[in-house]
């Protein structure tokens, strides 16, 4: 059976304040606690396919699109902040005020903004491949990587410019499955997807929030991530209070399905800490 049809189909939340359409997919489990997953730049929803899997007997489990991407509206000048609160206003609007979230990559950036800013909410906190942002003046142009990513994505077939994402992302990936897995998520991406996360992550600074973070934090890295340096992820682990690191070796950008095993026991171990 192919893991991505053993999810959840796609729900929604209209943001009144937003005037967006937020798509998401749940697991719901009476009387069992929350998990929030949140997705990185190269993927969606579905990313979490293996992490369902794992979890879906002991916790009800939400896997949420961030604007532009999966079936999520576009949110026009987006930033975390805005992201965060809406995040937070679908969560309280069904009823879920406690939760733990697992942030990779962007959905990292986005998880420190939402714990920073709600830490009553926040049970524990994992957090993978991720770092404070780029730091850039509000308006600025897009950086080149991300306006690379829009030519490509203009000219190149859906399933062209997933291979090209998952290769750059993970150069020394062998295991063709995953290859496959993420190329197919990746192929989902449009040039909205692109402009909305580009935007949100290239204009925050987490720095200043880092103190505010008050609940447990597992940080998570792979050995060979090529995309989030190790000095990156370093200011994490040294300015999160309350925080533990596992470096997963053997891994790149992706720990989440090139070592889901790991990866998975490392955060049921966390939770049940």
């Amino acid at each position: 059976m192919d893991i991505l049809s053993e999810l959840p189909e796609s729900d929604f939340y209209k943001d009144e304040q937003e005037k967006l359409l937020l798509s998401y997919r749940a697991h719901k489990l009476k009387n069992k606690p929350y998990l929030v997953f949140l997705h990185g730049y190269n993927g969606n929803s579905k990313s979490w396919a293996y992490q369902f899997r794992f979890f879906k007997e002991k916790y009800s489990l939400i896997t949420i699109d961030f604007p532009g991407f999966g079936r999520s509206e576009n949110m026009e000048d987006s930033n975390m902040f805005r992201v965060a609160d809406m995040i937070y206003r679908f969560l309280k609007n069904n009823n879920i005020i406690n939760f733990s979230l697992v942030g990779h990559s962007m959905g990292g950036m986005l998880a420190q903004v939402i714990s920073a800013k709600y830490p009553e909410s926040i049970t524990k906190l994992i957090l993978s491949c991720t770092h404070t942002g780029y730091n850039l003046p509000n308006k600025s142009p897009l950086r080149q990587p991300y306006l690379d990513r829009l030519q490509q994505r203009k000219v190149m077939s859906d399933k062209e410019y997933g291979l090209l994402r998952i290769k750059k992302m993970l150069p020394k990936l062998k295991n063709q499955k995953i290859l496959e897995f993420l190329a197919k998520i990746s192929e989902e991406i449009t040039q909205q997807s692109i402009l909305c996360g580009g935007t949100a992550m290239q204009i925050l600074n987490t720095k200043e929030l880092l103190n505010k973070i008050h609940s447990p934090c597992l940080i998570l890295t792979g050995s060979d991530d090529v995309v989030v340096s190790k000095e990156k992820s370093s200011i994490l682990i040294s300015e999160i209070k309350h925080s533990i690191h596992k470096e997963i070796s053997g891994v790149g950008h992706a720990p989440y399905c090139e070592d889901q095993e790991k990866f998975n026991n490392y955060i049921d171990t966390f939770l049940n800490s």
